[in-house]
């Protein structure tokens, strides 16, 4: 009789494990999707940690355009037909409120800001941050506001590589370290933030003269024990390592990339993943029994926050004595006060202290920090953002919440993607010598002048062609999400729930070959008058790496007048050519974003 029990509740506990580990009810929902069985409680998260993005390209070619991949208990449905994303991309506007779930895990503050941020916000939240990305890097007449800071920016950072391209490499090697080889990834980064300090914050972090390659593997912790490791202390420039307010930035970035990692994530990013109802509970032991990497993390978001409130803080500082100079005292600068509009939260004890340190930062901020001009840039979009809240509705003006998730959007998406497609395009540069002869006659059309925003948009068709076509092949985010709010059709009797996730990837569709002939070659003619007919897209909306519809991402435009600005001033300088240490062929690794396991090295002469 015991037996018998045992055997029974042997066979209840399986029958269980089976059901809820294998998520058979939805499993039974979505029967006709074809799909990948995948690990009870897992799914295929062990397959997405060793072979990444590839793993959905494989799935594609066998199971077809529509298909299921399970994260935890959690079904993606996978749409890889162009046809499909685009109709969907426009009707489903919404992202899973949940999604970021499964990249991190993010608690208190820090878990508010990623909230209101554009990633994820939705409703008036998410439409508030887009007003301001529209007034600031979308509308034509603000992004050409920003040239002058590209320029400044692509100059001084084509100048720190000159003088490094020239010096000497390792004792008695009689090479300099442009022959030596220079990691283009790592160090290109210094630029785009030089950029992004400019353009969302209005200042000058600095590190277009500075080599920020030493900040990408740095912990952003001070120590294994830090729990904040906000880096601002009590005089706002402080530091890891010693590093300057623009390196403690670009090492923030970094980590919360790297944190992101598979290999680099939490410990407790699985737990959540595999029992969704205990999410609270994980955040909870997040919170109160940090691993590292949490720690981590959590500390790298901080910093970038902090940054943001000292800039805030500034920007009204700034606003009332200009108002008191001019004797109208109306210096309605907007305080920073953490408001506790719905939807917001305001900071913590600890981490508002480190924020008030920050903002009441005295000499060594000042010195930290550089502002552009005497003061920060009134065309920069923080001044958008707090010029937007005075004499605003109270339900336009974005809290201050809002104003650094979008900063924090801000610097991560000018920062590491923009730099990571450089890098790449200087890869397949020097992997075809004949696409690099034809840009460089190009760029060197234009001569040593100021490149304006006519320039840049009519005198530049193959230089814009081969950065298109280096996305095609290489999309730093290889996909976007969206959430279906109602059953979606999706052909042949299948259907997505209303609720479900819906995992648009464009990279599936860049190298389909019923889509894109040849479309593992580096053609980047496909985007011209001479090649679209040969070797161009079977479906006009084939090619979409910054995504669809309302949702794409904000700053596109932005970011290829970044590219091609710099593009154009190392290509007039340098002769660019593949290093032997470059591994071949590339490998990528899986994040946020896919970045080159080994870098980007190429070896620099001066023309």
């Amino acid at each position: 009789m015991a037996l018998s029990s045992a055997w029974a509740l042997a066979g209840l506990f399986l029958a269980m494990f089976v059901f809820f580990g294998y998520s058979l009810r939805k499993r039974w929902q979505l029967r006709k999707i074809p799909g990948a069985l995948g690990w009870p409680f897992l799914g295929s998260i062990p397959e997405f940690s060793i072979y990444g993005y590839e793993y959905v390209l494989g799935l594609s070619a066998k199971l077809g355009n529509v298909l299921i991949a399970w994260l935890g208990v959690e079904p993606l449905i996978i749409i890889c037909d162009p046809a499909l994303i685009r109709k969907y991309a426009y009707k489903c506007v919404s992202k899973p409120p949940s999604m970021s779930e499964y990249g991190h895990v993010l608690t208190g503050f820090n878990y508010d800001v990623d909230q209101a941020s554009a990633f994820v916000a939705s409703g008036e939240v998410w439409r508030r941050g887009r007003r301001v990305f529209e007034a600031s890097v979308i509308n034509g007449v603000s992004l050409a506001a920003h040239l002058p800071a590209i320029n400044r920016c692509a100059n001084r950072f084509v100048a720190q590589l000159a003088q490094r391209v020239a010096a000497p490499a390792a004792a008695h090697s009689g090479k300099t370290l442009g022959e030596e080889g220079i990691d283009m990834f790592s160090i290109v980064g210094g630029y785009t933030m030089a950029v992004t300090g400019e353009v969302a914050y209005g200042v000058d972090l600095g590190t277009a003269d500075d080599d920020i390659a030493v900040a990408r593997n740095v912990s952003i912790l001070e120590d294994a024990g830090s729990k904040s490791g906000s880096g601002l202390g009590d005089g706002g420039s402080a530091s890891v390592g010693g590093m300057s307010i623009g390196r403690q930035l670009v090492a923030a970035a970094l980590a919360s990339f790297r944190c992101l990692q598979v290999e680099h994530s939490t410990l407790y990013l699985p737990l959540g993943v595999m029992f969704p109802w205990a999410r609270p509970l994980v955040r909870w032991l997040a919170t109160h029994f940090p691993d590292r990497a949490q720690r981590e993390h959590m500390a790298a978001r901080t910093q970038i926050a902090n940054i943001s409130r000292l800039l805030m803080e500034r920007w009204a500082t700034s606003k009332k004595a200009a108002a008191a100079a001019a004797g109208t005292g109306t210096g309605t600068g907007t305080a920073i006060t953490a408001d506790s509009k719905a939807g917001t939260a305001s900071a913590p004890p600890a981490e508002a202290a480190r924020a008030d340190g920050a903002a009441a930062a005295g000499k060594g901020a000042e010195e930290a920090i550089k502002e552009v001009g005497g003061g920060i840039s009134s065309s920069s979009f923080m001044a958008a953002m707090m010029e937007g809240r005075r004499g605003a509705p109270q339900e336009e003006r974005l809290s201050d919440v809002e104003v650094i998730a979008q900063s924090f959007t801000f610097v991560m998406a000018g920062f590491e993607t923009t730099a990571l497609t450089l890098s790449l395009v200087t890869f397949m540069l020097a992997t075809h010598p004949e696409a690099a002869a034809r840009l460089t006659a190009e760029v060197d059309g234009l001569g040593p002048g100021e490149l304006t925003h006519e320039v840049l948009a009519e005198k530049l068709p193959y230089t814009e062609a081969v950065i298109k076509e280096t996305l095609r092949l290489h999309p730093p985010i290889p996909y976007f999400i969206r959430e279906a709010r109602e059953d979606l059709d999706l052909g042949n009797g299948m259907v997505a729930p209303k609720g479900s996730y819906l995992t648009m990837y464009m990279h599936a569709v860049h190298l389909n070959p019923d889509v894109w002939p040849h479309p593992e070659r580096f053609l980047p003619q496909r985007f011209l008058p001479e090649g679209s007919a040969a070797f161009g897209p079977a479906d006009p909306g084939a090619w979409a790496p910054f995504g669809i519809g309302a949702r794409m991402c904000v700053g596109h435009k932005l970011a290829m007048m970044m590219a091609k600005t710099l593009l154009v001033r190392m290509y007039q300088r340098f002769r660019i050519e593949l290093h032997p240490r470059q591994p071949l062929p590339l490998k990528m690794k899986t994040g946020l974003s896919r970045v080159p396991v080994d870098g980007v090295w190429v070896t620099l002469t001066e023309r």
